[in-house]
This record gives C-alpha cells, sequence and structure tokens, in this order.
C-alpha cells in the first residue's frame, strides 16, 4: 500500500488580552509530525508532546504574576483545545495511509 505525504497548515488562534494582542501580533509555530507514525501509540505521545512545548512557546511572554500564569493556563488551554481536532484528522489519515507532515498552530498573543 502507498503512503502519501501531504502538508497541512492548521491555524489556531488563541483568545489574549487586546492591548497585548496589538502589541506583539500573532505567532506561529510548526509542529513536525512527517517523522512520526501516529498509528502507533508511542508517536501519539511524542506528538502530543510537541503540541504542548509549540502551546508554551505561543503563550509564554515571560511576565510573572498571578493574573500572567492565569492568562498563560487559559491560553494554553485554548490552543490545546483548538488543536485536538486536528490532531485527530492527522491521525486518522495516517490509519488511511495518508501521513501529513506538519501542524502549524499560532496564537494571537
Amino acid at each position: 500500500m502507498m503512503t502519501r505525504t501531504l502538508i497541512l497548515a492548521l491555524s489556531l488562534t488563541a483568545a489574549a488580552a487586546p492591548a497585548l494582542a496589538a502589541e506583539t501580533g500573532n505567532r506561529a509555530v510548526e509542529v513536525r509530525i512527517d517523522d512520526l507514525n501516529l498509528t502507533r501509540t508511542a508517536d501519539r505521545e511524542r506528538l502530543d508532546t510537541r503540541l504542548k512545548s509549540a502551546a508554551r512557546s505561543l503563550c509564554y511572554t515571560g511576565l510573572r504574576g498571578a493574573a500572567e500564569n492565569a492568562r498563560q493556563s487559559a491560553c494554553l488551554s485554548d490552543v490545546l483545545a483548538r488543536v485536538e481536532p486536528q490532531t485527530k484528522q492527522a491521525i486518522v489519515r495516517a490509519q488511511n495511509d495518508t501521513q501529513l507532515a506538519l501542524l502549524m498552530i499560532s496564537a494571537a498573543r
């Protein structure tokens, strides 16, 4: 059976404070998945780790304090919730012999 490789860009926007979003604009991070076999549990766990790392990099501002911690936590939850349907789609495609090359997530910051 032939395996096809596709590139899928997934754009996700996480809600952030409008002033901060205007100040920094949108950022995006590519999450490479072409080296993963998403039909395997271990590789799905690697994808989850990569997505969490990408979400942290998008949501991190370097600021401190309780309000900022709450904002970052909400941002992480939002980004990961928004990427979940696309992640499931990538897994289904892998099970149907179509390997995606990357996922792209972005957050308005």
